[in-house]
């Protein structure tokens, strides 16, 4: 990288440099091997035109070829380059600073499992400006065109474009005598369309407006007033919500203190017309004990609900959902039908396969939906889930929450709780279509810590054991877990410790006996401070779950190294990973050796 000038560095700034990347791979996938080798390089340039001046702005050209990450021990070498203008008016020479950037990214790459080509163009502007001496007023827009054919290496892609237009308005104000009172209002308003063949969502607009008005009265005092509307239509969807809440804070002592708040919320969709109101209360108290402290907190709500569907079904257009392993998510609503429920990746060029990709399970009224081993979703991939859900039907419902929370802190080393929730509801009218589900839950436990020296070596020990059991109508279960952990300063070296822990989940559904957990793992970390320069790390987890009618195990062996001597920084870290579900096992391992070397 060079650093140079023209005539003055306030003129003309110029940042340039660049590298060779030679890339070698190679792998085997049921006897199939592959190899590659290609050579490339990395460039940056930027120009800086009078920077020191209130007009200023840029030219800017980066190519990088880095490794992406895929997920646990995934990786693939990715050509990314971005390139663009930037151009900003500031004051003194205008009362409202502006400015804008206008860019390209285009990333290209292909793996084994997954194969990336997107193009993404971007125009953002943001200008702010003084609101007398109340306060500011800021303006954003953000414009993106995304078109792609990226996706899993082992399904066919379609290609996709999508257009993101979203502008946001936000005015941070304060004003009376003391400026006590802060308002803060935030105007949103966003368009999304996606071309990806036949099955592509229809257009969304989205108008969001929000009031948040926060007073401080007193160091005893405070009050808040919010207000939102927000609006939305897709297609032959639409959806107006308005919502308002206020409340109070006071503390009488130091001692004790105390929440007051109402609320209400009116909601019209093309299938559904909705309306609640309530009140909430809490209160806090706290006791200086001899050993430690004592709290306790009590929390009640009220809520009036009124509901008259106008359809048996609604819908839900790209819910995000993350798939971390093969653990299950939940999805949001309740009352899924399954057999309505489309998976696609982030830029809809891909819909996975149930079965293949990814199954679905119920618990409940809630779906959750599971991702499988050696399918096309990768580990830790966010993905796009449309589906219907059942309205629930005319009804109106009274609901009465008491909640219970007590603590007793020992000193810095036991702590003690409990919480207690009675939820009542009471059906007020019409018939909906999920029963109405009273419930009650109790959990209870202790967390700990406590050092120990021991023939001149000091020791942690510490651990949580917990017990939850909650009854109810619709999906009753009982919960314990318990986890501990021994921790210990590593002799011979500069500093570091190790770590070794042990952690137990079991989950038992009354009427979902084959949908519980029942999860055993062994935790292993190292850290170490080797001098000369060195710094060693480790760590290493087991789980395996057999509640579920499948089993489910992951094994994580991970260890790095750190090298540094002045400018020239060695590093080199190996992870490998063991995924199986059933009689499904998948095996990862990745590593790397990076030297830098800084000028």
């Amino acid at each position: 990288m060079t650093h140079s000038y023209v005539y003055h560095p306030s003129l003309l700034l110029l940042d340039l440099g660049g590298g060779p990347v030679i890339d070698r791979s190679s792998g085997d996938n049921d006897g199939v091997a592959t190899n590659s080798r290609h050579s490339t390089f990395n460039f940056s340039g930027r120009a800086t035109i009078l920077r020191d001046k209130p007009y200023t702005g840029a030219l800017f050209y980066d190519r990088r070829n880095q490794t992406q990450s895929l997920g646990p021990a995934q990786v693939m070498l990715t050509e990314n380059t971005h390139y663009g203008l930037n151009a900003a008016l500031l004051s003194p020479l205008t009362p409202v600073p502006m400015q804008m950037e206008l860019t390209r990214t285009e990333d290209h790459g292909s793996g084994a499992d997954q194969v990336i080509d997107d193009r993404i163009d971007q125009l953002r502007i943001r200008a702010e400006a003084a609101v007398g001496s109340f306060g500011t007023s800021e303006f954003r827009y953000l414009g993106t065109r995304q078109d792609s054919t990226s996706g899993s290496a082992g399904l066919p892609i379609l290609a996709s474009r999508s257009t993101n237009d979203g502008a946001n308005l936000d005015t941070r104000l304060k004003f009376g005598a003391r400026s006590e009172y802060a308002l803060n209002n935030v105007v949103t308003f966003n368009t999304n369309k996606f071309t990806a063949g036949q099955s592509a969502p229809a257009q969304l607009q989205e108008l969001r407006v929000g009031f948040d008005l926060h007073g401080r009265h007193s160091d005893e005092l405070q009050t808040y007033w919010r207000y939102n509307n927000n609006s939305s239509k897709q297609g032959a969807q639409e959806m107006h919500l308005n919502s308002a809440s206020a409340g109070l804070n006071y503390r009488f002592n130091q001692e004790l203190g105390s929440t007051l708040s109402v609320r209400g919320e009116d909601n019209k969709t093309t299938q559904l017309n909705s309306n609640l109101y309530g009140i909430d209360g809490s209160a806090l108290y706290r006791r200086a004990l001899p050993l430690g402290e004592a709290t306790a907190a009590y929390n009640f709500a009220y809520t009036r609900r009124d509901q008259v569907a106008a359809a048996q079904q609604s819908s839900v257009i790209g819910e995000h959902v993350i798939l971390v392993g093969t653990a299950p998510s939940l999805l949001n609503h309740d009352q899924i039908a399954a057999s309505s429920v489309v998976v696609s990746n982030l830029t809809r060029t891909q819909t996975f396969a149930e079965g293949s990709d990814y199954v679905l399970s119920e618990l409940g009224l809630k779906l959750r939906i599971q991702r499988v081993i050696g399918g096309n979703i990768l580990d830790g991939q966010e993905v796009l889930v449309d589906y219907s859900f059942a309205t629930g039907g005319t009804f109106a419902l009274s609901q009465f929450d008491n909640l219970l929370n007590l603590n007793w802190g020992i000193k810095s080393y036991v702590n003690l709780y409990l919480r207690y929730l009675d939820s009542a509801q009471t059906l007020l009218s019409g018939v909906p279509t999920s029963p109405v589900n009273p419930a009650r839950d109790t959990i209870y436990g202790t967390r700990a810590e406590f050092p120990l020296s021991l023939l001149s070596q000091v020791f942690l020990f510490g651990g949580n054991a917990e017990r939850e059991n909650r009854r109810e109508t619709i999906a009753p279960f009982r919960r314990s877990s318990l986890d501990g952990f021994a921790q210990m300063d590593l002799p011979l070296v500069r500093s570091g410790n190790i770590r070794v822990g042990s952690r137990r989940l079991q989950v038992d559904y009354d009427l979902s006996p084959n949908q519980g957990v029942n999860l055993v793992a062994y935790d292993l970390r190292l850290w170490a401070r080797a001098g000369f320069g060195i710094d060693l790390s480790a760590e290493a987890s087991h789980e395996r779950d057999t509640g579920a009618p499948e089993v489910r195990e992951r094994t994580l062996v991970s260890a790095k190294a750190q090298w540094r001597k002045r400018k020239l920084m060695l590093t080199a870290d190996l992870t490998r990973v063991r995924d199986a579900q059933g009689v499904t096992e998948r095996t990862r391992t990745y590593g790397q050796i990076v030297l830098r070397r800084d000028f």
